[in-house]
Parts: structure tokens; C-alpha cells; sequence
């Protein structure tokens, strides 16, 4: 599902990513973990094709991404991929319910059954009674659980996550989990980074980044 091979990332004379090698199959779920400023969030944003790197070679679904074009690797985010950032980037224009069913208003689902399964996200969330909050009514916590809920809706044959639990309590880290764990046992590959080592006892691989490489 994620393969990358002699990853290369640097920024001048600052190497992130030094021939940084990693695979993670389908069903697995990976966690990397490693001091800040390490480059946890870069190697995140270069396995899911947001941000370019500078050599090697990387595949997703079996397919290198260096080989396709801007609208096709669109596509295949859109289509494949979820994700799950520090920062909510919920619209502030949109109720909660309207917020996650955006990517399945994107992937042409009708409208009946994108407001379903938002419903049953949300709720799956402990999010039932804020259906039509909007992100500024919401606490940060909450708003969390929204992104969260946005990122599982399409069922993403790819996760990458970014600190997911980091604003969240006990029982909503929980919740969260239960539903990353759901997709990989649908067979989902997923790549989360956190400081949260309570987090690695999920976890079917774990790595540290460290001088750009996965020890």
C-alpha cells in the first residue's frame, strides 16, 4: 500500500530525510514517533504526496508517484486516501454534519446517503448531539473529533494521521482509536506520528525518526 524507498528531503544544508526507507502493507498499522523538529510532519506530508521530496522513490496503492500527474494523484487522494492533521482545517461555514460529509459530496455520493453515514461518523465520535454545531461553537476537543470523523467517513483505503489524540481526553483518544483500529482491520494501512507512547500498544510496527532515517 505505502512503499518508499532511499527517501531524500532536504532543506538547504538541512537533511530531513536521509534515504529513509519504510513499507506498510495493507492491514498494518505503523507509528512513528521521534523528537520535535525532527521531521515527523515533513516525512508525513511526503508519503501522502502533499509535499515533494528530492530522491528515491515512492509508491501508493502500487502506484510510483513520481509517474503521475497533478489530476491523478488528486484523484487518488480523494478517492483512497484520509487524513488527519494537528490542526482541524474544518470550514467554519459548515455545521459539523455538513464538515464531514464533504469528501463524500466530493466523491459524488447522494445526498441522503452522505448525510447517513456523517450522522453515524459523528456519532461514533460521541458527537450525536452536535450535529449542527458549527466549528466555532465546538471546543477544540470537539473539533477534533469532527476532522477525525471527516477522515473515516470515506472509509480511506490509505490513513496518515498527525497526532490525532493530541487535544483530546482519555475517553475521546479512545474513540478515536476504536475508529482508526476499524479501518485497519478492514485493511486499511496507516501511518500515524505522536508523542503519545501509550499509543504503541495499537500498533502492529513502530519506528523512531531519527537524523532522517527510521531506526
Amino acid at each position: 500500500m505505502i512503499r518508499a524507498e532511499k527517501i531524500c528531503k532536504s532543506y538547504g544544508d538541512l537533511n530531513v530525510l536521509d534515504n529513509l526507507d519504510l513499507h506498510v502493507k495493507s492491514g498494518q498499522f505503523c507509528i512513528i514517533t521521534g523528537p520535535s523538529g525532527t521531521g515527523k510532519s515533513t516525512l508525513l506530508n511526503v508519503l501522502s504526496g502533499l509535499d515533494t521530496f528530492d530522491a528515491g522513490r515512492l509508491y501508493l496503492m502500487d502506484k510510483e508517484i513520481k509517474n503521475i500527474s497533478h489530476k491523478e494523484m488528486s484523484l487518488l487522494r480523494r478517492k483512497h486516501m484520509g487524513f488527519i492533521f494537528q490542526s482541524y482545517n474544518l470550514i467554519s461555514s459548515k455545521n459539523s454534519m455538513e464538515n464531514v460529509a464533504l469528501p463524500l459530496k466530493y466523491n459524488r455520493v447522494k445526498y441522503f446517503h452522505r448525510r447517513s453515514a456523517a450522522i453515524n461518523a459523528l456519532e461514533k465520535m460521541g458527537l450525536g448531539d452536535k450535529l449542527y454545531h458549527y466549528p466555532h461553537q465546538l471546543s477544540g476537543g470537539q473539533q477534533q473529533r469532527v476532522a477525525v470523523a471527516r477522515a473515516l467517513v470515506t472509509r480511506p483505503r490509505i490513513l496518515f494521521c498527525d497526532e490525532p489524540t493530541g487535544n483530546l481526553d482519555k475517553e475521546s483518544a479512545e474513540m478515536v482509536m476504536k475508529g482508526i483500529l476499524s479501518l485497519r482491520d478492514g485493511g486499511s494501512a496507516i501511518v500515524m506520528i505522536t508523542h503519545d507512547n501509550s499509543l504503541l500498544k495499537y500498533a502492529d510496527c513502530n519506528y523512531m525518526l531519527k537524523d532522517g532515517r527510521l531506526q
